[in-house]
């Protein structure tokens, strides 16, 4: 039985029988003695333990065995002796084909078209152009440089410089090598390509500056990325806070699942940490803590496919109520209180409110029931497990802030909303407030789910304006949107949502100015400066815009839409209570 030791050449590690590992430390004792006084000495035995790291791969990688003494002297019959009488030309081994490396002496940018110059035999700058060239098609020029960029091999040895030439690397030829001198006219080249030279130089300095300071730049990339484990770490920790909260699973099964995946964390974290932070950790990690993760990770991902299941089908359930008011006075209430807020089976409803032009004093209320389920049927199913109440009485409609489900029920994409319309010349008066959602036809307007703030409103045409003492004169936020609304279907082309781009900037510099009002780009600028979403405006500024409108149509036959709209707003004005016929608010600040 003969014994085996481990060694390292080049960097890669061999075992090899003891009696080879003799004979090739006897090798490089000689190899040494033979260049004993030779400059280079170190650097050419680096490049010979190169050679023969090469040519021991090819054994050890083919059998998967130790090397022995025959393969071993098998290899230095091919590398040789440097004052030796026998070459590797003269071995029975065919003739090595040529290999391509970067040429990091004749470089430009990284030295692929010198390597491939060697390779081939052809000049580098004629390589050059041809990139250059397939660089126009499509980028495929560059596409090319950096594929052989990355794949190949620096030319940074005596070894690999031989292997370009297409030459056996023996010991007498690495000992002998002498470095090719740069080319005369790479100097020229490098002018005639100064940009991709500078840019060349650029990286080489940049690489330079990284490699010297790796270790700074590790030691910041390595806190770096622990500081983002821990924050996702905390993410993980909410998301199974607010898992638990959601209800997807019985209790038992969602505890289970937020172990697990705490348990993955953790792990991960310990991994980490142990391998970049502790130099001896005072326990070893037992492999079966690694093994055991895979419990987890099939626990979530089979409770992921569940939920996949569980929400295949859509179901969809529409309400609808009517409420006849008495008079023109309509009061909405959402109602806030305490145990929706506290109730961990409780979800927001979403409320959109828009006009309507059918039936005088009558409120129409359609409730829209959403859930998911295995099938239709179950789906349905879910929707009943859904409560929601209202109430309506006396001109006054009380909605609750939040539907909420049985605590028997569990989540199956649940959920609510409650699109109201209100009819013609209504003042309504609501505990929250209403923000316009400018996207859709006719508009709509949104309660806002955030802060108590009252509001009222007139509903007349498409809109609600805001109206009553509360206001101090100016133009409400909502009332410009629908003016921006206006004077961007007149004077501009694009959807609606260019509208805000639209009025921020110069018409002399937006492409989508309506060029049929080229003549009026001054006037039409001063109306665009009022409506800016930075500028107050006042309702008394209705009149001037209004002016400014009509002075465009004696020039326009037509009369605007915003001209229209702006007349109708002061109208609106003019008759709330809180402000005077001339649009002076009589409200104190």
């Amino acid at each position: 039985m003969n014994k085996v030791v481990s060694i390292e050449i080049a960097g890669q590690v061999f075992w090899i029988d003891e009696e080879a590992y003799d004979v090739l430390r006897s090798y490089l004792k000689k190899i040494r003695h033979q260049l004993a006084g030779d400059d280079c000495e170190a650097e050419i035995v680096k490049d010979i333990e190169l050679r023969i790291a090469e040519l021991l791969y090819t054994f050890s990688s083919h059998d998967k065995k130790a090397i022995t003494v025959e393969q071993l002297e098998s290899v230095i019959e091919q590398v040789g002796f440097i004052d030796g009488d026998e070459e590797a030309e003269d071995y029975s081994e065919p003739v090595q084909p040529k290999k391509s490396y970067l040429d990091p002496q004749n470089k430009i940018l990284a030295g692929v078209c010198a390597g491939l110059a060697i390779r081939f035999g052809v000049p580098a700058f004629v390589l050059r152009l041809v990139f250059i060239a397939l660089t126009a098609l499509f980028g495929l020029g560059l596409a090319l440089y950096l594929i052989f960029w990355i794949s190949l091999d620096k030319a940074n040895s005596r070894t690999k410089a031989l292997a370009a030439k297409g030459e056996t690397a023996t010991a007498r030829k690495i000992a002998e090598y002498d470095a090719p001198k740069e080319n005369p006219f790479v100097q020229l080249q490098r002018i005639i390509f100064l940009p991709i030279s500078l840019v060349g130089t650029l990286l080489s300095v940049i690489g330079t500056h990284f490699v010297n300071r790796r270790k700074g730049y590790w030691f910041l990339f390595k806190n770096a990325f622990a500081g983002g484990l821990l924050f996702a770490a905390f993410f993980v920790l909410v998301g199974v806070y607010v898992f638990n909260e959601g209800r997807l699973f019985p209790v038992v099964i969602n505890w289970m699942l937020s172990a697990a995946a705490l348990y993955i964390v953790v792990l991960i974290l310990a991994i980490y940490f142990r391998e970049f932070y502790l130099d001896q950790p005072k326990r070893k990690l037992d492999r079966k803590f690694k093994r055991a993760v895979v419990a987890p990770i099939v626990m979530i991902a089979a409770a992921f496919g569940y939920l996949n299941y569980a929400h295949l089908h859509h179901a969809h359930e529409e309400v609808e109520r009517k409420f006849a008011l008495d008079g023109n006075k309509f009061e909405l209430v959402f109602n806030e209180n305490l145990p929706d807020l506290m109730n961990p089976y409780a979800y927001d409803v979403r409320y959109s409110i828009r006009t309507h032009t059918g039936s005088e004093n009558e409120v129409n209320m359609l409730i829209s029931y959403d859930a998911d389920g295995s099938t239709v049927a179950k789906a349905k199913e879910n929707i009943q497990t859904i409560e929601y109440a209202f109430n309506f009485a006396g001109n006054k409609l009380t909605l609750d802030r939040s539907w909420s489900l049985d605590p028997d029920a569990y989540v199956r994409g649940q959920g609510v909303e409650v699109v109201l319309e209100i009819p013609q010349n209504t003042v309504v008066k609501s505990s929250r407030e209403f923000t316009l959602y400018r996207y859709g036809d006719p508009y709509r307007y949104f309660a806002k789910d955030y802060g108590i703030m009252e509001g009222t409103y007139l509903a007349v045409g498409d809109n609600l304006y805001d109206y009553g003492p509360e206001q101090d004169g100016r133009v409400s936020n909502n009332e410009r949107i629908v003016l921006q609304d206006k004077f961007c279907a007149e004077f501009f082309f694009g959807e609606v949502w260019s509208c805000s781009s639209n009025i921020q900037y110069n018409i002399e510099y937006n492409s989508r100015f309506d060029k049929a009002f080229e003549a009026h780009t001054a006037e039409i600028n001063e109306i665009r400066q009022y409506l800016l979403p930075d500028r107050s405006l006042f309702v008394s500024n209705l009149a001037e815009l209004n002016e400014k409108a009509k002075a465009l149509s004696e020039t326009y036959p037509v009369i605007t839409e915003f001209q229209q709209h702006v007349e109708q707003l002061m109208a609106i004005k003019a008759k709330n209570p809180s402000t005077t016929a001339n649009g002076e608010s009589n409200s104190s600040r």
